[in-house]
């Protein structure tokens, strides 16, 4: 059991929330839902049944439409199928994979009501599956994303508590890291190449293994496509091969998602909802194009132009491979060596997204393309709202160390653009009006 942040958020839903909202507990499978919920129940109740909906038969789940009207006898054949006994106000009921049965988070509202237990549900694709457009969805329910671990869950898992202090303690300072550069680096690189996934992090702490880091990751990724094909919602074709195109795009020089380089004929009226189905999912991490970079960035995006990340960037590395053996993952090689080729900045740029959601940041982007002569002007990698101002950061890979966009983006909007950030390869310094950081301060942006 890894230390997770987001655990200090279910104990506040359990001291200030408990048990008036249901926490629902959302996030993509394999990232550690149920086993927080095991916690909790483990380290905060006297007892905790585990429901999972994944296995339950119809038994039991005839219990959330049948008993509703009886819930002596309700929570009587729940302890006595689980072999738990409950306690008023001192027990607590996990409803896992709710979304396998949505008549079971309909019912919540009338177990809240009771007030006798708290409950938790866990949920991969609840919020979007069709089984729940003929229920009621309560709304006493508070919602926590789980993503997967960031840098420093991932450095904490490796007994390394050392390195999170001096990255603030520096992006405070902006005195260059010296000699802590390289082991850093180091230790950035291995967490883009194991990601964080619980179950490959697992896999590294125990074994220093990158076969058996990927044999993990390879897994949950043919779990994920298991699931787009067994859903019931969207043209399983057309999420699969959204999903299985996500590292060509990502390796094209801009980086936006072209529907067309799946089919000719593609349209996003017909993608439109895969899309939203793998977001939900929280599998993938859309970025949207903005068209003015005001603090209001969500009502400024231009639709269809967007950007898809993976949500983790140890499954990106492994889906780009997918089809070989896992010796032949020129990536795992270049990273290790830290010999990134231009277009493997995919897994940079990525990575910085994915820092920058752990943070709380939503992923957008800045493109203007003159409509004479079809060039573009200025290119921002991502914008981010601090305060009142929007922060452009651009991600440099390679030898690239332009940073026109950014002067030019300031010169345009002037006051509402902060200072650029620049993630690179190398030393914090600051110049022009721009702050250039390690890639591995992207976790405390």
């Amino acid at each position: 059991m890894f230390e997770r942040k987001v655990y200090q958020e279910i104990l506040k839903w359990k001291r200030e929330y408990a048990p008036q909202y249901a926490l629902f507990l959302k996030g993509a499978r394999r990232v550690g839902k149920t086993t927080l919920a095991e916690k909790l129940g483990r380290e905060e109740y006297r007892s905790y049944i585990l429901v999972r909906f994944d296995q339950t038969g119809d038994d039991i789940n005839r219990l959330f439409t049948d008993s509703l009207r009886d819930l002596d006898s309700l929570f009587n054949t729940l302890q006595f199928e689980y072999n738990t006994r409950l306690y008023p106000r001192e027990s607590l009921i996990i409803l896992d994979e709710i979304q396998l049965f949505p008549p079971a988070r309909q019912a919540l509202k009338t177990l809240l009501e009771d007030g006798r237990y708290d409950y938790v549900e866990t949920g991969s694709l609840a919020t979007i599956t069709k089984k729940s457009k003929d229920i009621l969805i309560p709304s006493e329910e508070y919602p926590l994303d789980v993503l997967p671990m960031d840098f420093e869950e991932y450095l904490w898992a490796n007994d390394n508590d050392l390195i999170m202090p001096v990255l603030r303690e520096h992006i405070e300072s902006l005195k260059p890291m010296g000699g802590m550069h390289q082991p850093i680096m180091k230790a950035f690189r291995e967490y883009m190449l194991v990601g964080g996934m619980p179950q490959a992090v697992t896999a590294f702490v125990e074994s220093k293994d990158y076969g058996q880091v990927d044999f993990a990751k390879q897994q949950i990724i043919n779990l994920y496509k298991q699931d787009m094909e067994d859903q019931e919602e969207e043209n399983p074709e057309y999420v699969t091969n959204f999903f299985e195109r996500i590292p060509s795009e990502l390796s094209k020089h801009d980086k936006r998602y072209v529907l067309s380089h799946i089919d000719p004929n593609a349209r996003i009226r017909d993608y439109k909802d895969p899309i939203k189905w793998l977001d939900e999912a929280m599998i993938i991490n859309i970025a949207n194009n903005v068209d003015d970079p005001s603090a209001a960035l969500n009502l400024s995006t231009i639709e269809p132009s967007f950007k898809c990340y993976m949500m983790d960037t140890g499954l990106l590395i492994s889906l780009a491979y997918k089809d070989r053996p896992y010796l032949e993952n020129e990536l795992y090689k270049s990273i290790l060596l830290d010999k990134l080729h231009v277009n493997e900045g995919m897994i940079i740029e990525n990575m910085v997204a994915q820092c920058l959601r752990a943070n709380g940041h939503n992923a957008f982007f800045y493109k203007k393309v003159n409509k004479e002569t079809k060039k573009t002007e200025m290119e921002i990698d991502f914008l981010i709202r601090k305060n009142s101002k929007v922060i452009p950061i651009e991600v440099k890979s390679g030898g690239h160390k332009s940073i026109s966009s950014i002067n030019k983006l300031k010169a345009t909007y002037e006051k509402r653009i902060g200072n650029g950030i620049i993630l690179h390869h190398g030393e914090i310094k600051q110049e022009e009006n721009s702050l250039w950081l390690p890639y591995y301060m992207a976790p405390v942006i």
